[in-house]
């Protein structure tokens, strides 16, 4: 089965597809990796961020990658290691985006017509996910106006 995977760079696009009645609409916390040298084992590039997927009534998977952190890891968890540190701190963040993302496509969910589900991926197979942004973040809004300049 060859499905096609339309990707979409901000959250808000994704939303401006036609969704069937029922149409399920996943978001998960999703980590992926890959190796980053074969002459060393168990050193690999952590990615770790929110992903929303669904698949429409054409058969195509519309999928976007909120990404959190990207970590060069060693296998074998060390007590105390920063790496690691930083590895349960972006698991943490995203968990807090993901609650983030969902309360937000409540709101929206009845009106277009989808169930949100937060289990179960979508596999996208070999594709590469295009990382994303979501303009209308709570958390980006207030940073945003904490940083305008003052006038």
């Amino acid at each position: 089965m060859n499905q096609k995977v339309i990707q979409f760079g901000q959250l808000e696009e994704l939303l401006t597809e036609p969704f069937a009645p029922g149409q399920v609409m996943r978001v998960v916390v999703l980590e992926t990796s890959e190796s980053l040298a074969r002459q060393i084992p168990g050193w690999r590039m952590v990615h770790i961020g929110v992903d929303v997927r669904s698949i429409n009534e054409s058969g195509h998977i519309l999928a976007c990658h909120l990404p959190v952190a990207a970590l060069e890891l060693f296998n074998g968890r060390r007590e105390n290691d920063p790496t690691w540190q930083k590895y349960d701190a972006a698991w943490e963040k995203a968990a807090s985006l993901k609650e983030r993302v969902v309360t937000f496509l409540q709101t929206v969910a009845e009106e277009l017509g989808f169930t949100l589900r937060t289990a179960g991926v979508i596999d996208l197979g070999d594709v590469r996910p295009l990382h994303a942004t979501w303009k209308t973040d709570p958390i980006r809004l207030a940073k945003d106006l904490l940083d305008e300049p003052k006038q």
